[in-house]
């Protein structure tokens, strides 16, 4: 029998696991949502831009939440936000199954099942992060195929329910599916390996509070043991110990701990709750928001010129799925394809973001080809692909032009997370990748709402497909442009290249 280490990433797996599932039931299902399009159109007298806004806003408000999210994740853990979000999420579809005004599903929609769609899959993120290093590529892009499972598998169980019961009745259901991201959030919790962490780097004995509350970094109250009095900085996951002037041993009591602040010692009994001997640490007003800004990513804009550009190559790129997703099924239906066969075009999609998704990790982490140069490849098919679209009638041909996006988007959209992660390093990637997402909402709303404007004005979803293309184009040539810019002309060492 192989034995693993205690520190080995092969203990980890099940956590894999548990966030596959629960991406297949947050991102996967807000992808899928776009089936309802055609339902909603035919039931509201609404615009096309708003109804196809209102399909693509479950998907743009989980990416869009996501600063919040990983604050919230820095400051109570993985477990606790991915299960508030499950809940969130679960009583917003249960809401909106009961709606027969537009409004309701504009608010239970978007602002409660997106929301908590969003807090769910950010912890989800970084708990593959925490507990995946060496691997972390393939972990998170068989974390991410969830998304891909749940794209091939929830339409056609959408369309059969609407079928069978009707769209409110099929959110219903949905809701009940829903539910079982509660059950993946309790098997997620963060690594011990960051206390051992401080251990070993401070020469500081980590003793348990009293109390018995849960050890979590930023929430619960630490007391380290220490020789003789110390001041400790925190810096991300990392402790700095530097000697203070009083020598004798002391308790070291620990309230937040947040990335490059200062923590100033004070005498224990300054403090009212403090009893004997021993140091306190107090963080100013000006300290907490410095944190909050760094925690949510916020910061990086004014200390990252490489993400700033970055951020717009994730704009522009995601226009593919927020044209594709609400009006794929839409554009088939047009051209004479029944409602069932169009549903699957979903499911094409997700069959081949599916495949795509479990063969970049292994082509990042062979380190063969520079990751820019991997991302404008599976990018292209998918700026060939919307001109087809917008200008055939065969489903055989529609079919093939949906394999190609979902070729390609299987691929940059878990890429996206690599190349955050190597640009903004490991303890700024919660903030870094929530901020990502945020950009890549924008460009979701912005893009359904500009597609469905062209379908009111012209009359036909074809000029959506199009500006797809364009914009989907002017992406590959901006990273590119990118590329030689951080690598050539102003060489910078957080651009992602081949080491």
């Amino acid at each position: 029998m192989v034995k693993c280490a205690a520190d080995s990433e092969a203990h980890h797996w099940p956590v894999v696991l548990a966030s596959f599932v629960a991406t297949s039931l947050t991102h996967g299902l807000a992808s899928s949502v776009g089936v309802l399009y055609i339902e909603w159109h035919e039931e509201f007298p609404e615009s096309s831009a708003l109804i196809g806004w209102l399909s693509s806003s479950l998907l743009a408000m989980l990416l869009c939440f996501s600063p919040m999210a990983g604050a919230l994740v820095k400051y109570f853990g993985v477990r606790p936000v991915v299960v508030t979000g499950g809940l969130l999420s679960f009583t917003g579809l249960l809401i909106a199954s009961f709606a027969w005004e537009f409004y309701v599903l504009f608010i239970t929609i978007p602002f409660m099942a997106g929301i908590g769609f969003g807090m769910s899959y950010t912890g989800v993120m970084v708990t593959v992060s925490e507990h995946f290093h060496k691997h972390y590529a393939m972990a998170n892009g068989i974390t991410m195929s969830g998304a891909s499972v749940g794209m091939v598998l929830l339409p056609v169980f959408f369309q059969f329910l609407i079928d069978q019961y009707g769209w409110r009745r099929a959110l219903l259901v949905t809701s009940a599916l829903q539910a079982n991201v509660l059950v993946c959030g309790g098997v997620m919790r963060s690594p011990q390996s960051t206390l051992r962490k401080w251990k070993r780097n401070s020469g500081v004995s980590f003793v348990p509070e009293s109390s018995g509350r849960h050890q979590k970094l930023g929430r619960t109250v630490y007391h380290l043991k220490m020789e003789r009095s110390k001041m400790l900085s925190a810096s991300g996951n990392q402790v700095k110990v530097d000697v203070c002037n009083n020598a004798s041993e002391q308790d070291v009591r620990i309230t937040t701990l947040s990335p490059g602040i200062d923590y100033e010692c004070l005498p224990a009994d300054n403090l009212a709750e403090s009893k004997g001997r021993g140091l306190a640490l107090r963080v100013t007003c000006s300290e907490r928001v410095k944190a909050f800004f760094d925690h949510s990513g916020i910061s990086l804009f004014w200390t990252n010129r490489v993400f700033n550009g970055f951020m717009a190559v994730s704009v522009s790129i995601s226009a593919i799925y927020g044209v594709t997703l609400p009006y794929i099924a839409a554009r088939a239906k047009s051209v004479g394809v029944p409602e069932l066969e169009a549903s699957l075009l979903v499911s094409v999609i997700g069959i081949s973001n599916m495949l795509s998704r479990l063969t970049h990790g292994r082509l990042l982490d062979s380190d063969v080809i520079q990751p820019a140069y991997l991302y404008v490849v599976f990018v292209l098919p998918a700026t060939v692909a919307g001109p087809v679209i917008a200008t055939v009638q065969s489903f055989t041909v529609l079919v093939v032009s949906t394999v190609l996006i979902g070729l390609a988007a299987g691929a940059y959209i878990p890429m996206q997370a690599v190349i955050i992660r190597r640009i903004v390093g490991k303890d700024r990637f919660p903030g870094g990748f929530a901020m990502g997402l945020v950009f890549v909402a924008v460009g979701n709303m912005a893009s359904a709402a500009i597609a469905g404007y062209l379908a009111d004005t012209t009359g036909s979803y074809s000029a959506g497909f199009l500006f797809m293309a364009g914009i989907s184009g002017l992406c590959v040539m901006l990273m590119l442009g990118l590329h030689m810019l951080w690598t050539r002309l102003v060489p910078d060492t957080r651009w992602p290249v081949i080491p």
